[in-house]
């Protein structure tokens, strides 16, 4: 039985290697490194547009109602995802909000402050379905931080969170993004740790964006190119003079 275990172990090893010296030799070396050359190279893409975000801190009490703080905010995010990594791509996306309305126990609380702000991260690695060709959906779990100044503390709270996009092929290197975020935070590591510790924290929020890209045309979608309507044509002539 070891001998058996043995020998199919080294076919393991040995076969993998034997089919990667076979399909290397139809691979090009870089002639410096003499290593296959890289044909897909890593490159960058941008979307960009209006974000939404609604967080929720929770504090228990014994013997009453829980203190519940909401915040609601606005404000512009930015992603930033790397394309042809292996063996998953990976985004960071950034987001910069202004509290719009603060609540304790569904009750509005005004702000002293003119000046109030967040700072909202998200990293992780993109998960793609092309399941449609006009509708592609993409999921990427991660790392979550986010930073709030309010009149009495400074928030800051990490955790994991998931986001869940979509995408729609508007033209050749225009796409619109749809994307929900949703995060389980740790929110007591600002100044709010001591005299206000919360037990539960989340986060929801909601963008839309678009990204141009030159390094990812789309290679379908809603509005067509010229460049695409003389190909088709060009097509559809040489199919009918084969015909002919």
């Amino acid at each position: 039985m070891k001998k058996f275990l043995l020998i199919f172990a080294m076919s393991v090893l040995i076969f993998p290697m034997a089919f990667s010296q076979e399909d290397s030799e139809d691979v090009a070396l870089n002639p410096k490194t003499g290593f296959p050359e890289i044909t897909e190279k890593p490159f960058l893409t941008f979307d960009y547009g209006p974000s939404a975000s609604w967080v929720t801190r929770v504090q228990k009490q014994t013997g009453r109602s829980n203190f519940v703080l909401e915040s609601t905010m606005v404000g512009l995010y930015c992603t930033m995802r790397l394309e042809n990594m292996m063996p998953v791509d990976s985004m960071l996306r950034v987001a910069a909000y202004y509290p719009m309305v603060s609540t304790f126990n569904k009750v509005p609380q005004t702000s002293k402050q003119t000046l109030l702000y967040a700072f909202d991260l998200f990293y992780g690695p993109v998960f793609e379905a092309d399941m449609w060709k006009y509708v592609r959906i993409e999921f990427a779990p991660g790392f979550h931080f986010l930073y709030q100044l309010s009149d009495n503390w400074h928030y800051m709270s990490v955790g994991i969170a998931g986001m869940l996009g979509t995408e729609f092929p508007i033209a050749e290197r225009w796409t619109v993004t749809l994307n929900g975020l949703a995060s389980f935070d740790y929110a007591n590591l600002g100044t709010n740790a001591q005299m206000f510790p919360f037990d539960y924290s989340w986060q929801y929020q909601l963008s839309l964006g678009v990204r141009y890209s030159k390094k990812k045309p789309n290679q379908y979608s809603y509005i067509t190119s010229r460049k695409e309507v003389k190909q088709t044509d060009t097509v559809q002539k040489t199919d009918e003079e084969i015909g002919e």
